[in-house]
């Protein structure tokens, strides 16, 4: 029993820091390549659109935010999924973040990195492109709007009802403890070459 827990106090720190080193040391590929860039942004700008909407009237109905949580939780997904059959087949949109909700967003090691780049830069407005070989991905950064506070915010200042739906949704959250103007996270084009 001393041997398994010594070694896995070992293992443990090497573990964590080789997922550490993976992300810092990884050699993205960021590229000028404007006819991508300005293609990927159609296509966020397209999600987004769609979205937005929604989201915003289910925050004119309710102001506490959590009919804007429900929609999100019950319909985001489906939005997204329904906006990328309406693309081109070489393409695809999805969100990601550093602190992500939904398990179905969690980044991948090139995202993380673009991702921590954006943070290190406080870089929220200029799209990165970025060539992953056999395609191209866009990211667009989203900051944190005070609307998104509502269930992004300080748990401890949020709605019972809120704390409720996000524990029974998404019981391993990290996307909350969010400031207005921090970065939330990304909207990523994928466009095959």
């Amino acid at each position: 029993m001393k041997k398994t827990i010594f070694l896995s106090s070992l293992i443990l720190p090497m573990v964590l820091l080789s997922a550490s080193e993976t992300v810092e040391s990884l050699k993205v590929n960021y590229v000028d390549n404007l006819a991508i860039q300005a293609k990927g942004m159609k296509q966020i700008k397209g999600l987004v659109g769609g979205l937005k909407p929604t989201l915003m009237k289910s925050f004119k109905q309710d102001k506490t935010g959590v009919a804007g949580m429900v929609m999100c939780s019950q319909s985001a997904q489906k939005m997204g999924q329904n906006y990328n059959a309406t693309l081109p087949k070489d393409s695809k949109v999805r969100r990601t973040a550093i602190k992500y909700r939904n398990p179905n967003n969690k980044p991948d090691a090139t995202d993380s990195a673009v991702m921590e780049r954006m943070v290190q830069e406080h870089n929220f407005k200029k799209p990165l492109v970025v060539d992953m070989g056999s395609y191209f991905r866009v990211y667009k950064a989203l900051p944190t709007h005070k609307p998104c506070l509502a269930c992004h915010g300080d748990k401890e200042k949020m709605p019972q009802k809120m704390k409720e739906i996000l524990a029974e949704n998404y019981p391993a959250d990290l996307a909350v403890g969010f400031k207005e103007g921090d970065f939330r996270g990304v909207i990523v084009s994928e466009i095959q070459k």
